[in-house]
């Protein structure tokens, strides 16, 4: 590439990472604002209610995931080689977003209670768990919809819309929490209003997007590719079992400490959970920000381009990380009384102690995060299966509770900066042998 292009490419790439950063730790606030209004009014018990509740968002938004990274990136390589198939794409995407969405709804309706318990739950934690999960689940087609879309508009060159729905949405649940939970005294059912009313503000501004001459993105009547939709669960599958590994991880984290220390050790992990979601987000922001340039590459075939792009987004997602883990390092008693407005020594001497151990592992996540994402980007989507499973939840099951063995509660904290290391040691040889074969012009899908 020559130096003006490079220099446009950067500038194209930088343009689509900030959008897509905005989009995702916007997504993430939906948790984080809910965590720090119950925590106000309710204590550290309301930070260890939210921290057990929150695999159930990420069942959900990866789900949306699934679809909307899975759907988009093929969407993107068919409006190159076959623009009425890539509405299509766009039509049975949809679809099956309306089916998932309609079956949380009923999750909601009948299994609330089962689905509490199977959280964590207990005698002290239940009543508040049961009404939080059960508001959220019943506004479950909104979750699924707005990362369905957010992925489809980013592909059709929507940045700019993704990132306003997402910013706004954001604002709004932070207000709706205060409303709800501060003012109204609406307790965990105000929580979980305010959280599920952000994705349908978000999802009310993407539908602008409609509206413009370069929208692509229009329902046709089909009958289902069944091809395509198994592409599409297999592009997009990476990016659900990243989002669940992630609920998978903490739900395991909740167990072990439940079982180690109860609900004290619970809303101390929560804190850092909460840190380590942020950041993720941040993470998962800069891989679907290089995601739809390294597809249209891919379906160009052009090499140094798709290099360029991961290159880019590695460094980016590093520094962030850095800033991250530095923060928390200088400011650690400032991001526990964020959470512990009864100042509970119990859960400040725990997050202290264990928060930096458990944050080291940024340094290595950032990396595995945006590898994961481009591996799929690339339709390499085995690859990305492969880490993902050994990531989220296989090296959970194993390190977690070797070092508990080794080195208890400090071991816990540790070992998920050890699953990282591991992962990415796995993840660079993987990308060494991709790297050998685009060289010799072998493109091959996985």
């Amino acid at each position: 590439m020559s130096e003006s292009s490079n220099t446009s490419l950067n500038h194209q790439l930088s343009q689509y990472v900030f959008r897509s950063i905005l989009s995702t730790v916007g997504a993430s606030i939906y948790v984080l604002a809910d965590s720090f209004f119950v925590a106000q009014k309710m204590g550290v018990l309301g930070v260890a209610v939210m921290n057990l509740s929150m695999p159930l968002f990420n069942v959900m938004d990866g789900l949306g995931f699934l679809l909307g990274m899975g759907g988009g990136t093929l969407f993107t390589i068919y409006q190159i080689q076959d623009r009425k198939r890539s509405t299509k794409t766009y039509t049975q995407t949809v679809i099956m977003g309306l089916i998932i969405g309609l079956v949380f709804t009923l999750l909601g309706i009948l299994w609330a209670l089962q689905i509490s318990h199977l959280l964590g739950a207990n005698q002290t934690t239940f009543k508040m768990i049961f009404q939080y999960v059960q508001t959220v689940l019943l506004f479950g087609p909104g979750f699924i919809f707005n990362n369905l879309l957010l992925g489809f508009i980013r592909n059709d060159h929507g940045t700019k819309t993704a990132m306003f729905a997402m910013t706004i949405s954001s604002l709004a649940n932070i207000f709706l929490d205060w409303l709800f939970i501060l003012r109204l005294d609406m307790g965990m059912v105000g929580a979980g209003l305010a959280t599920s009313f952000s994705p349908i503000i978000s999802i009310l501004i993407i539908l602008t997007h409609f509206r413009k001459k370069e929208n692509h993105l229009k329902l046709v009547s089909h009958p289902f590719i069944l091809s395509d939709l198994r592409q599409t669960f297999s592009i997009g599958l990476p990016s659900f079992l990243t989002e669940m590994s992630t609920g998978f991880g903490i739900f395991i984290y909740n167990w072990v400490f439940l079982k180690v220390s109860g609900n004290n050790a619970v809303a101390a992990y929560g804190i850092a959970a909460n840190v380590l979601l942020v950041a993720l987000a941040l993470f998962t922001g800069v891989a679907q920000g290089i995601q739809p340039i390294v597809s249209q590459e891919y379906a160009h075939r052009n090499f140094k381009t798709i290099k360029h792009g991961l290159h880019f987004g590695l460094i980016i997602a590093e520094l962030l990380g850095i800033v991250c883990l530095a923060f928390v390092c200088f400011n650690s008693h400032l991001i526990i009384d964020f959470f512990n407005a009864a100042s509970n020594l119990k859960v400040i001497n725990l997050a202290n102690s264990g928060m930096k151990l458990l944050l080291i592992s940024l340094l290595f996540s950032s990396l595995n995060v945006v590898f994961n994402i481009f591996f799929s980007a690339i339709s390499n989507s085995y690859i990305s299966i492969a880490m993902v499973i050994l990531r989220g939840y296989i090296f959970p099951l194993v390190i977690v509770a070797l070092s508990a063995k080794l080195a208890g509660i400090q071991g816990v904290w540790l070992s998920l900066t050890v699953i990282e290391l591991v992962t990415f040691i796995i993840e660079l040889i993987a990308w060494t042998i991709v790297k050998g074969k685009m060289k010799h012009n072998d493109f091959s899908i996985g």
